[in-house]
């Protein structure tokens, strides 16, 4: 009975269990902070085709208020892209079609004295007047 009764594992794979128990919690952090980055990067280009959809609907229908020929339909249609030119909504990369579009449609319907205020980023758009305040 001297001999052995239990059998003995041999070193390597002690060490291996050792270093599979100590890397686990780390492997699984490293795995839950890589889903959370694709999770947000995600988010990001949902949240840039979401402005990108909202623009161009914005876009289309001020374009539709000044082609329809009325005179609140285009002072409408230009104002909305005029301020859409302004605001955070419009994506950089789509500036220049709506900087084409807008210079097109208001100097054909309005005349070029209303279209030179557009590329002035400083101008503020007020509407309504102070004489019905």
């Amino acid at each position: 009975m001297d001999g052995e009764l239990y059998p003995v594992i041999p070193t390597w794979i002690a060490v291996i269990g050792v270093v599979a128990t100590v890397l686990s919690p780390f492997l699984a952090l490293g795995g839950v902070m890589l889903g959370a980055y694709l999770t947000r990067k995600s988010d990001r280009e949902l949240d840039v085709w979401r402005h990108r959809e909202e623009t161009m609907r914005m876009v289309r229908w001020a374009v539709e208020q000044i082609l329809e020929g009325t005179d609140a339909g285009t002072d409408a249609g230009v104002v909305t892209l005029r301020s859409l030119m302004r605001s955070e909504l419009l994506q950089p990369e789509d500036y220049d079609l709506v900087a084409a579009l807008t210079a097109s449609v208001a100097i054909d319907r309005v005349g070029q004295a209303a279209y030179a205020d557009i590329a002035q980023t400083d101008t503020e758009v007020v509407e309504g007047d102070s004489a019905h305040g």
